[in-house]
């Protein structure tokens, strides 16, 4: 079973390459779609903007274009409903979003996805796959962007249910609209909690996942719900905020679920293949730990594999089947094949080595032959540099000996000239001293 489903892995990652070119686009343009319609269908008060041939124009603009522009039109669209509300849901919004984007752009640019799907996992009520999965694939700046994006979708969900008590209100003063609107953000607890529980589930499942032990995926899995479960009741009692602890729990073994496939598909390995290799260089010394990844091509010969079992015991019926298929020996040849020499049972072909263990020896031998070529790698280097430095000490060498030497050039050149002004003079005063006795 398993080994079909990583062949059929294998055989989507190179669809996938293939077709990079064209698959890029369609994902975002099926994502923009999706949140775009979700924002109209939950959020859609301005109801020009909120039809489909709006939502179809824009998801195909976002195709060509960076995944942060999705969240920049989407902020836009929230933007436009909010202000067919009324100006202050524009303006409070309005500052959600420029905080948001200075700590989004600032720690987490390339986390794009968590702020997009966080408010739809949140609609979808499973909220709790984000912050395992982010903390498993992505980086410590995740927190932030999983928290911005838990905090857009409680800032919208107050204000759809905060629209008809502030129609009820009567109240016409901006400020006293814009004071009671953030307020109500402000004290709304069970944002606040949610948004530290998931940037910490992020922290806890990013820094597990990235020891240098064994399993550590699975351990940074189970470790990051049981933060999760633990940190949101903690809240819950402190400020009431009346989360579903039955949803709590469901909803983190669903994460758990996900986010083992996620393992699945990003990190699967065999950790009984495990090795260690050292080595060093006239600076360093280098501990290296080796998983390899298993692979359709591999997982045929691992025996640690789940369906290894049944491989062995269909071997087992095959060679039985074939034995009983054969026709028995007669006891004589039987014998004599007893009392046959030890000599002649030595020069028997010994047994070839099962593929696990030639693969273990040739993971070995490659791992000293890469260890030396390291070595003698970081040699060249070192004897570059020693080359390279003693260029450099003959080059200074002959700059500050290039001055001296034009001095003597310009001596010499000026001896000449004087000599040969003397020569000359001389043979003027013979021919002067020649016409006059003449």
């Amino acid at each position: 079973m398993m080994t079909k489903l990583r062949e059929i892995r294998l055989q989507v990652v190179t669809i996938i390459n293939k077709f990079e070119a064209y698959l890029i686009p369609a994902g975002k343009f099926i994502m923009a779609m999706i949140v775009f319609c979700t924002i109209n269908s939950k959020f859609g008060f301005m109801k020009n903007i909120a039809k489909f041939p709006i939502a179809l124009i824009l998801g195909l603009f976002c195709s060509f274009m960076p995944m942060s522009m999705i969240v920049i039109i989407a902020a836009l669209l929230t933007l436009a409903h909010a202000y067919a509300i009324s100006i202050e849901f524009a303006i409070v919004l309005a500052v959600v979003y420029l905080i948001m984007f200075l700590l989004f752009f600032r720690f987490s640019p390339k986390d794009t996805f968590a702020v997009i799907l966080t408010p739809i996992c949140f609609l979808l009520k499973i909220p709790y796959v984000i912050p395992m999965s982010f903390g498993l694939v992505g980086s410590a700046g995740s927190a932030v962007s999983v928290a911005c994006g838990t905090i857009v979708f409680y800032v919208l969900k107050y204000m759809v249910g905060a629209k008809k008590a502030f129609e009820d209100s009567g109240e016409e003063d901006l400020l006293t609209k814009l004071r009671a609107l953030l307020e109500g953000i402000i004290k709304y607890k069970e944002m606040l909690v949610c948004a530290a529980a998931f940037a910490l589930i992020v922290l806890v499942v990013y820094m597990i996942r990235r020891m240098s032990i064994n399993y550590a995926w699975t351990i940074a899995m189970v470790t990051g719900a049981l933060t999760g479960i633990l940190t949101i009741l903690v809240g819950d009692i402190m400020y009431k905020t009346d989360i579903s602890v039955v949803g709590l729990i469901l909803g983190t073994i669903l994460a758990c679920g996900v986010v083992k496939v996620i393992q699945f598909l990003v990190f699967d390995v065999d950790y009984s293949r495990t090795e260690k290799v050292q080595f060093e260089d006239d600076d360093y010394y280098y501990y290296v730990k080796a998983v390899p990844k298993i692979t359709a091509g591999n997982i045929k010969d691992n025996k640690d594999a789940s369906d290894a079992a049944s491989r062995v015991s269909l071997k087992k019926k095959a060679a039985e089947k074939e034995a009983e298929v054969q026709p028995k020996k007669p006891a004589a040849s039987v014998q004599k094949e007893k009392n046959a020499p030890e000599a002649q049972k030595q020069d028997a072909p010994r047994r070839r080595p099962s593929s696990r263990a030639q693969e273990m020896d040739i993971d070995k031998e490659f791992s000293k032959e890469r260890a030396a070529y390291e070595a003698r790698q970081a040699e060249i280097q070192r004897r570059r540099e020693a080359a390279r430095r003693r260029e450099e000490r003959l080059r200074q060498t002959a700059e500050e000996q290039a001055p001296a030497t034009e001095v003597v050039q310009e001596e010499d050149s000026d001896l000449g000239m004087s000599r040969r002004m003397a020569y000359q003079r001389r043979k003027l005063e013979e021919r002067l001293t020649r016409n006059d006795k003449e």
